[in-house]
């Protein structure tokens, strides 16, 4: 049981968080040592909440632009805006021996502050959409050993996935947040070992369904919610093989028209839900674990153990404040957007052990203040040295940033590439402009249009024929205009190809509409505390009371369910 030692106010929203002797044992364990003295690692001065907040203003998934390759003068599609002063490769230009980032290596200057420095080798280090190891994953960001994948971000090991988010291990999934080891799917959240689902939300072990909520092991069911290991369900009632096709036939699922009333039923049907949506967890506080041991306010992660304060993660162990992070990482601190990363502290990204203060740096070690280095070692702001050299001057770095009052945090926002709207940041905090400017950051009001060919016909969404078997192939060379927002949108031909093998219809909306109203569907990531509605037992949720959900405890919730 932790014991609360001290109660701090953020010094960004000024509420209140708690300092645990726990907490100071982890600090005390990722403090590094450098020629034999130990850098103890402070008490954070921001709470969880803006510690992450911090993060993830580094981290822009969804604005994508064309701009020039600053090497070849060639288009490319990139996450940095063609205003912003940074110099922008393609991938695998920037991937090549064709530019080596300890050419932009530079002296640390005891006159300037780190950040400063930091910010000198964001803007001359070449940067490019982060991707690794993945083949036709041009409009991909954030992914790792991907294929043929379209506007997708934060996938690993995956193929032919469009129009989706945290992605693991599955192949065939289209507008999907969090799908793993799952297959042909579409408009589906927080999935696990799913085939042939759509329209479904938290399911586990489910197969050639449509419209399932919090459901186990069940195929062939539509329409319903809460069911473990069932066949032929259809709206929770039970039917024969013959008599669940009869009713599958009498609804049109090939019309756009029907599918849109049946959202709409669906969404606001009352029904029971548990409290935290946790499996196989053991004492654990946050919502959307799978298979972990000792977490603390952790949301949308699964295989961990040991940790505190991290967001959609995996396989992780002994690491606090996480964005983003997964696959065999451990001991780690105020990391984001990594994969494969040990004994590392305010850092990101691939196969990296003890560094500090790293962006896009892979297989490499005992880094400090490096942008976009490779197969490095005792290296500092791109410079490199000797382990003596790089052991004595690190610590004199250390010193300085505590003069300059860069405490032992992540980057500050003030030196990320992003405005705070293009990033995601703003789906998780969302600012207005007046807030954002009172808290100093920057945002990006700039507006790119949206490169239509002159010769291109552009059609309503509300013109589409009902159904795919009436759309023709020229629907690829057409651009689309959102029936939401008015903005142009494509349909490309593993889309439609998609489309037709499943009898769905074309969507009516832009992908980023298809977004945020997936969104929209899950829960804020916040626990709220809250009464069972059967048995008044106080709990946690994440459920707002003023959602129509009716939330039971866990005993209550499998009391009802299972037996």
């Amino acid at each position: 049981m932790e014991k609360i030692v001290e109660t701090k106010l953020c010094k960004s929203c000024w509420s209140s968080f708690s300092i645990t002797d726990q907490d100071r044992n982890f600090y005390d364990k990722v403090s590094p040592i450098f020629a034999w003295k130990k850098y103890n690692i402070p008490d954070p001065t921001f709470c969880p909440d803006c510690r992450q907040q911090r993060r993830l203003v580094f981290r822009n998934e969804r604005k994508l632009y064309k701009r020039m390759c600053d090497a070849s003068g060639k288009p490319i599609i990139s996450i940095f805006s063609p205003d912003k002063p940074y110099t922008v490769y393609d991938q695998k230009i920037r991937r090549s021996d064709q530019r080596d980032p300890m050419d932009y290596g530079q002296d640390y200057d005891f006159s300037k502050t780190f950040f400063e420095q930091c910010d000198s080798l964001f803007k001359n280090v070449p940067q490019g959409i982060q991707t690794a190891d993945s083949e036709n994953c041009d409009y991909a960001v954030f992914g790792t050993n991907n294929k043929n994948c379209y506007l997708t971000s934060c996938m690993s090991y995956s193929e032919n996935c469009l129009y989706a988010r945290f992605i693991h291990k599955s192949q065939y999934c289209m507008d999907c947040c969090v799908a793993i080891d799952s297959k042909e799917c579409y408009e589906c959240t927080d999935i696990h070992d799913c085939y042939n689902m759509k329209f479904s939300n938290n399911c586990t072990w489910c197969a050639d369904s449509y419209f399932l909520e919090n459901c186990i092991g069940c195929t062939n069911c539509f329409g319903c919610t809460n069911l473990v290991n069932k066949k032929h369900c259809f709206e929770n009632t039970q039917y024969d093989p013959e008599g669940y096709m009869k009713k599958i036939k009498e609804i049109d699922l090939g019309s756009s028209k029907t599918l849109a009333l049946l959202k709409e039923k669906i969404t606001n049907k009352t029904r029971i839900v548990k409290s935290l949506n946790n499996e196989n967890c053991e004492n654990c506080f946050g919502d959307y674990i799978t298979n972990s041991k000792n977490w603390i306010n952790v949301f949308d992660c699964f295989d961990l153990e040991d940790s505190k304060n991290c967001r959609a993660s995996w396989d992780m162990k002994d690491i606090y404040d996480a964005s983003f992070v997964w696959f065999k990482c451990d001991v780690c601190y105020e990391v984001s957007s990594s994969e494969q990363i040990h004994n590392c502290l305010f850092s990101s990204w691939i196969n990296l052990s003890d560094s500090l203060y790293t962006y896009t740096c892979l297989n490499s070690s005992h880094l400090f203040g490096c942008i976009g280095l490779r197969h490095k070692h005792y290296c500092i702001l791109n410079k490199q040295y000797t382990k003596e050299e790089y052991e004595i001057l690190v610590p004199k770095i250390i010193e300085h940033m505590k003069k300059t009052g860069e405490r032992w945090e992540f980057f500050s926002w003030s030196i990320s590439p992003f405005g705070y709207n293009e990033t995601i940041a703003m789906e998780y905090f969302p600012l207005s402009r007046e807030e954002a400017t009172k808290r100093w950051y920057k945002r990006m009001d700039k507006e790119y249009p949206i490169n239509v060919p002159a010769n291109a016909q552009t059609i309503n969404a509300q013109d589409f024929p009902d159904k795919i078997d009436d759309i023709a192939d020229d629907i690829l060379n057409k651009v689309i205009t959102c029936e939401v927002t008015g903005k142009p949108f494509r349909v490309v031909k593993p889309e439609l190809e998609f489309y037709r093998k499943h009898n769905l219809p074309l969507p009516h909306k832009h992908p980023d509409q298809r977004h945020i109203e997936r969104m929209q569907l899950r829960n804020p990531r916040k626990l709220r505390d809250r009464a069972c509605a059967k048995c008044w037992t106080a709990i946690k949720t994440t459920y707002a009371p003023e959602k129509p959900e009716i939330v039971y405890c866990e005993s209550c919730y499998h009391k009802e369910i299972y037996w």
